[in-house]
Parts: structure tokens; C-alpha cells; sequence
């Protein structure tokens, strides 16, 4: 009977240790309050930080380039230019990358002070626009067709974006500000 028991008991004890290593992977701190969802992400003011990349496209150290950011988005031929506008629009969910997943057009050329304006075309399921490489915007995900989300552009430079959920088949943008 006593090894059935010390059995038990080492069975009893690795499952306790298994316990209090799977518990110590959910968190539980202060910072999350005992859950493990994410904290959620809320849009910044519509302004961006400075760019990393000068208007003319060239690369920094912390950024790449718009060609080489977008080197793999199927739907993207060059810069669309836009300057003289003082509203633009992109649409979320264009056909690209092998189904619903680009923004139309994918890179735009704008000038200081323009608004753009994300909608969404209610393909490709659930969207976001979401800043990369020092820009600081993001829009909430969501599949509404009619949604829209807008971002103003003071500063010149580039900003890459991308659609988080997306990002890795080619969902990626860029707003090239003069």
C-alpha cells in the first residue's frame, strides 16, 4: 500500500507544480486586473508623430521604404498622387492578396493637412489601420461595411500602416505626406 500511496503523492505533487506554472503564464498582477484580456486600444488625437522616412521615400535607419514596406502587397503600382486634395479616401477590404485583404489605394502621395479617410468595404472580414515604425494611430478592428476612420497628416514625411489582423499576407498601406 505505501508505494500505491507514494504513487499518488508524486502524481499529486507534479500536478500541483503543473498548476502553479500554467497560472503564473495567465498573469493575474495589478496591471491587467486578474484577467487575461488585453487592455483595450483607444485612437490617439488625429495628428502623427514625426515620420522616419523624408517625403522623397528614402529610408532611415528605424523605418523602411515605401517600396520595400510594400514589396509583397499584390495591389500595390506606385504611389497614387493625391496633393491638392484636402480629404482623400482609402478603402479597407479591397481585393488583393489573394482575397479581401488590401487597402485601395494601397500607398498615397498627400499634401500637409489633408485628412484621409479609411472606409471600410464589408470584405475580407475583420479590419483595422493600425500606425507601424513611429506613427502613432490605430483604428478599432471591425467588419461594418460603411465604417470610417480618420487620421490628419501635418507632418511631412511617410507613414506605413497596417491591418493587424492582415498584416502577415500583405495588408499594409502608406501615406507619403508633402
Amino acid at each position: 500500500m505505501s508505494r500505491h500511496c507514494s504513487r499518488r503523492t508524486a502524481v499529486r505533487s507534479a500536478c500541483v507544480v503543473l498548476a502553479g506554472s500554467v497560472a503564473g503564464c495567465l498573469g493575474g498582477d495589478s496591471t491587467d486586473a486578474g484577467t487575461d484580456q488585453p487592455e483595450p486600444t483607444t485612437a490617439p488625437p488625429a495628428t502623427t508623430t514625426a515620420p522616419a522616412t523624408t517625403a522623397a521615400g528614402t529610408e532611415t535607419a528605424s523605418q523602411p521604404t515605401v517600396e520595400s514596406f510594400l514589396s509583397e502587397t499584390s495591389n500595390f503600382d506606385g504611389v497614387v498622387d493625391r496633393t491638392g486634395s484636402d480629404a482623400v479616401g482609402v478603402d479597407v477590404g479591397v481585393e488583393a492578396n489573394g482575397a479581401f485583404y488590401g487597402f485601395g489605394p494601397a500607398a498615397v502621395r498627400v499634401d500637409q493637412g489633408t485628412t484621409v479617410t479609411w472606409t471600410w468595404t464589408g470584405q475580407g472580414s475583420t479590419h483595422n489601420v493600425v500606425a507601424r515604425h513611429g506613427a502613432t494611430f490605430a483604428s478599432e478592428q471591425t467588419s461594418e461595411e460603411g465604417h470610417t476612420f480618420e487620421q490628419v497628416f501635418d507632418e511631412s514625411g511617410t507613414v506605413l500602416y497596417v491591418c493587424e489582423p492582415h498584416e502577415g499576407v500583405g495588408m499594409k498601406g502608406a501615406v507619403v505626406v508633402e
